[in-house]
């Protein structure tokens, strides 16, 4: 396998998983993806609404350490919003225009008329076959020094503690990074991290 982030050599890490040799990322062999039908299923079990207070408290901490950035958010899109766009809805109190899309859910690609200051996109990546394509998109929406604010939870470079970690035992979750690879990943498509928080959260801005 290639790694589908970078490009380079893959070794065998753990199981069906191997391991980017050159930006760490950890891919799910592709024999174990589920289907487009299947996953829209899976996800729509999520009890990913504004009535969830956790959630909900889930993006409020999110947007804080975005906002330590000083992004301007005039124009935000949030990518991959789930069946209920409820970090649009808390984005809607900041920016004057807010888009939301969801290959899933909210499928209208009208969003790509528009360059945007922001684009979130939380608990998306892990469940991306092709990281590195989605990545050079978004970018591509991007206006001159926009920000991109992604959250996923940066994996464990060790087997064992993988084998044991939750996030993997999501049938929908096949990719997982480390900052390090969002780094080479930015450098491909004209974006370079401004910063992280060490556990799921990491801001690239365009160059």
């Amino acid at each position: 396998m290639t790694c589908k982030c970078c490009g380079a050599n893959t070794k065998a890490f753990y199981g069906d998983y191997f391991r980017c040799l050159t930006c760490k990322a950890i891919f799910l062999h592709p024999s174990h993806h589920l289907s487009f039908e299947a996953e829209k299923t899976h996800y729509a079990f999520h009890e990913n609404r504004l009535e969830n207070e956790g959630y909900v408290r889930m993006f409020e901490q999110f947007l804080t350490f975005v906002d330590g950035f000083d992004p301007y958010d005039e124009h935000v899109l949030d990518f991959g919003c789930g069946p209920s766009p409820v970090l649009a809805h808390l984005l809607q109190t900041s920016a004057n225009t807010v888009r939301y899309f969801d290959p899933y859910f909210f499928p209208d690609t009208a969003y790509t008329s528009h360059q945007y200051d922001l684009i979130t996109s939380t608990e998306v990546f892990e469940h991306l076959a092709n990281p590195n394509a989605v990545l050079a998109h978004l970018a591509s929406l991007l206006a001159p020094k926009g920000h991109l604010a992604l959250m996923t939870h940066f994996h464990y470079d060790d087997p064992e503690r993988f084998a044991a970690w939750w996030y993997p035992k999501d049938p929908t979750h096949i990719t997982f990074y480390t900052p390090y690879t969002f780094e080479v990943m930015g450098a491909k498509t004209g974006l370079h991290v401004k910063g992280h928080n060490g556990k799921n959260v990491i801001v690239l801005t365009k160059n």
